[in-house]
């Protein structure tokens, strides 16, 4: 009998033994389960068939689990979703913490404020040394959601080519939920472009409409001088007559000019760039003023150099007219009797170079980068006093951007002004080019406005 129960104790003792192993592997497998979802990766499902007080934990972990990498997985997804978000966007977004610390930033503020790997953490004061943007950051960390700060701060360029200069950027601040804020997120827009277009807008509606009020003012004094006493007096009334003529037509040429720019700035296709002999146009243009240049007394000459009569450029007739045109016309102006006005031509590497060359008043250093300007003038008062519109450049620089050549000046106040004119050099020929049948007629014409 006493065997038996020793038997039967025997066989208990190893079936809880068992079943404890049992109990303990399952609880094993749950806990690699769960440790493996605090890691991120994905848990197995516990395979292991046991019963009492265990067999619930392992089924509950085994409907769970899934559920909880399902949701690992979507958020996953969506943070490597904000993280291109952010990486895509132009507009650079930093998010600090309400201690001031940085705990995120994209790629565009990591290129406008010189963040790195190791910026993360650290206190935005110590990262990006700008008053303005701290007053951003607090004034956002103060305001609770639906709130938002917008405002512009001027930030120095980063680049040492750049140093010394300030852009502007618009600030959107809003501040995360909490009761004080949890922290804030900040997006900045560099806008130093956009102000610059409004700044030029702004220069160009005031200075076209002083331009067109100083003719609109000359006429209206002539005419209402006519009509009080001078209509009849034979001394004067032909003169104001001619002076109100006068005015007309720089008000008329001030306008053209400014129609015509405004083309050229918006891109419109009014002209039709094709091969076209370059020699026998400049010839032309330079026989267009010499009445202008006898009358003043100027030598006016024209050197073809070594470029060959039949050298192709890809523009339109029109545009080469008005681009030498201009600058013809500059140089009879603003060069004095008995001075000189020349056109050069000299062949380059695929392209033909234009000199027009005067023995003027010349181009002061300071004012030489601006020339090209709307408006821009180095004498104004001697400019209005020569009929001159201010566009004369400004239209020369956008045509010769047009056919994809190149404008440059060198003057010497005194020294007269040398103005070089780069066009790229068409490689066939005339004929090939008019050939519809030929691969070089059928690109031809080539719009390029």
């Amino acid at each position: 009998m006493a065997g038996v129960l020793i038997a039967l104790g025997l066989v208990a003792a190893g079936a809880a033994a068992a079943l404890a192993w049992q109990w303990s592997r399952a609880l094993r497998e749950v806990g690699r389960g769960l440790q493996s979802l605090g890691q991120g990766r994905r848990a197995r499902p516990v395979l292991v068939d046991v019963g009492g007080p265990v067999g619930p934990v392992v089924r509950s972990f085994n409907t769970a689990s899934p559920l909880i990498q399902g949701r690992l997985d979507r958020l996953e997804g969506d943070r490597e979703q904000l993280r291109v978000v952010l990486g895509a966007m132009a507009e650079a977004v930093i998010a600090v913490d309400p201690r001031r610390r940085l705990l995120l930033a994209n790629a565009s503020a990591d290129a406008m404020f010189g963040f790195d790997s190791h910026s993360v953490g650290r206190l935005v004061p110590e990262l990006i040394r700008s008053p303005q943007v701290q007053g951003a950051v607090e004034e956002t960390l103060r305001m609770s959601p639906p709130d938002a700060f917008q405002g512009e701060v001027n930030l120095p360029f980063r680049e040492p080519a750049m140093r010394g200069i300030t852009r502007t950027l618009s600030v959107r601040g809003t501040p995360l939920h909490g009761s004080p804020a949890a922290g804030a997120v900040l997006v900045f827009h560099d806008v130093t472009d956009l102000r610059r277009l409004e700044r030029m807008r702004q220069d160009f509606v005031a200075n076209a409409s002083h331009e067109l009020k100083t003719p609109l003012a000359s006429i209206k004094a002539y005419t209402e001088t006519l009509l009080d006493w001078a209509l009849h007096d034979e001394g004067v009334n032909r003169r104001y007559l001619e002076r109100i003529d006068e005015q007309a037509d720089r008000l008329n040429q001030l306008i053209l000019d400014m129609l015509s720019l405004a083309r050229l700035e918006s891109g419109q296709e009014f002209y039709e760039h094709r091969p076209t002999r370059l020699l026998p146009l400049l010839a032309d243009c330079l026989e267009g003023h010499r009445g202008r240049a006898d009358a003043k007394g100027l030598s006016l000459a024209f050197e073809p150099g070594g470029v060959d009569a039949e050298a192709l450029v890809v523009a339109d007739e029109e545009a080469i007219r008005q681009i030498f045109d201009n600058l013809l016309d500059n140089a009879i102006k603003y060069t004095p009797e008995s001075g000189s006005v020349r056109m050069a031509c000299s062949q380059g590497e695929g392209a033909v170079i234009v000199e027009v060359v005067d023995t003027g008043i010349g181009i002061p250093r300071d004012d030489q980068p601006r020339i090209f300007e709307r408006f821009y003038r180095v004498d104004k008062a001697r400019s209005r006093e020569l009929g001159g519109t201010g566009l004369g450049l400004a239209i020369v620089k956008h045509l010769v951007s047009s056919i994809r050549g190149q404008v440059a000046v060198a003057s010497r106040p005194g020294s007269g002004s040398r103005f070089t004119v780069t066009i790229p050099r068409y490689p066939g020929t005339l004929h090939a080019a008019s050939d519809p049948r030929s691969p070089a007629g059928e690109a031809q014409p080539r719009p390029l406005l």
